[in-house]
């Protein structure tokens, strides 16, 4: 149900299951070295520490995010509002992570605290999708089985939404990522019509919000264009 590549130990790959179980799989031996069992039903989403090789975050059916440190299995967890859709770390808070909820919510995690910092309303669906990128602090993205796109301010942990855009020619929204080169530019997975891109930074009320490099550069570009 899902995979992730474990980026600082790159021989390493964790792949979640239905049966409950998370596998550690070493890629040089393809071989199953570890099992992780903390889950009490299907493990839904999983995703590697940006910069704690060990570190595994998971979200599952039975309404809990988990933190385990993959040397000791010790774990720590959390219980949210709804079944976990997708999880993503902070990139700008390594003690922080974000969650998506069947219920429609966002829900952002310090992991040296027991409560959320905040839950964000975020869709009338499930939350399928989180992106961030470090080339523009405090900006998320969400996307949703309703067909929208949101774009929020999450900056000091006050979030507020910036701009939306509904794409109703797909049947649903499954997953979201940024370019790592183009710092506005939104790739979007849908259930029909493929995948879809937004360049948000098009969207007068996210320059607005936003005031950085980043979306000062795709203006010059616009307008050097334009004059060429």
């Amino acid at each position: 149900m899902s995979i992730s590549w474990n980026k600082l130990t790159q021989n390493i790959i964790a792949s979640g299951s239905a049966d409950c179980s998370i596998l550690l799989w070493d890629l040089e031996t393809g071989s199953a070295k570890e099992c992780l069992t903390h889950h009490k039903d299907k493990v839904q989403t999983l995703c590697w520490h940006l910069a704690e090789g060990s570190t595994l975050l998971s979200g599952g059916y039975d309404n809990t995010c988990q933190v385990t440190d993959c040397r000791t299995k010790n774990s720590k967890s959390w219980i949210v509002d709804g079944e976990v859709e997708h999880l993503i770390w902070d990139v700008s808070n390594p003690f922080s992570f974000l969650a998506g909820t069947s219920e429609g919510s966002a829900v952002c995690i310090d992991i040296r605290q027991e409560k959320p910092l905040y839950t964000i309303a975020a869709h009338d669906n499930e939350v399928s999708g989180l992106a961030m990128t470090r080339l523009v602090p405090g900006l998320l993205a969400t996307c949703s089985a309703d067909k929208t796109v949101k774009v929020w301010q999450i900056s000091d942990n006050k979030p507020s939404c910036v701009t939306s855009r509904a794409f109703p020619e797909a049947a649903s929204l499954h997953c979201l990522s940024f370019c790592p080169d183009y710092a506005t530019m939104l790739a979007i997975g849908a259930l029909s019509g493929g995948l879809l891109m937004w360049d948000i930074a098009s969207n007068k009320d996210f320059r607005d919000a936003f005031n950085h490099p980043a979306v000062e550069r795709f203006l010059v570009s616009r307008f050097s264009t334009v004059f060429e």
